[in-house]
């Protein structure tokens, strides 16, 4: 049969990677967007009539505050996953962490992303003609 033991740590480190790379990484950024980018366009398109200033102050609250409590969590699942394979779960786990954070930057910038985030955010309470113009005009 052979030594099963390197090929599960192979694959249990295989999976800490691509767990830090496509879920703690986006799920982060998206987290800190909430406070920063999402926050600031909300912000404008109150300004602009397209929302309701109190839909906002309901919403975005419970949507911080969401983000973090998972952030936290897959950042500590990930965290643990590395310390108990340390030393090298350390490396495969930063380092695609780090990758994430690179190639997801775009989360935290002002984009056709945010855009849709916001789209789905409010779709229910916000004035779809001044949004459309909005985006028509901007993106």
């Amino acid at each position: 049969m052979g030594n099963t033991t390197g090929i599960t740590i192979f694959i249990f480190q295989a999976l800490l990677a691509l767990f830090a790379f496509f879920v703690v990484a986006p799920m982060t950024l998206n987290a800190v967007s909430l406070f920063g980018v999402q926050k600031r366009f909300a912000q404008e398109m109150i300004k602009l009539g397209v929302v309701k200033e109190k839909d906002v102050s309901n919403m975005q609250p419970k949507k911080q505050i969401v983000g973090v409590i998972i952030s936290l969590v897959v950042i500590g699942a990930l965290c643990y996953s590395c310390y108990r394979t340390a030393p090298m779960g350390y490396l495969c786990g930063g380092v695609p962490l780090m990758a994430g954070f690179w190639k997801y930057r775009n989360i935290l910038e002002m984009n056709n992303l945010t855009v849709q985030r916001f789209k789905n955010t409010y779709k229910d309470c916000m004035n779809a003609k001044k949004y459309n113009e909005y985006v028509r005009t901007h993106f």
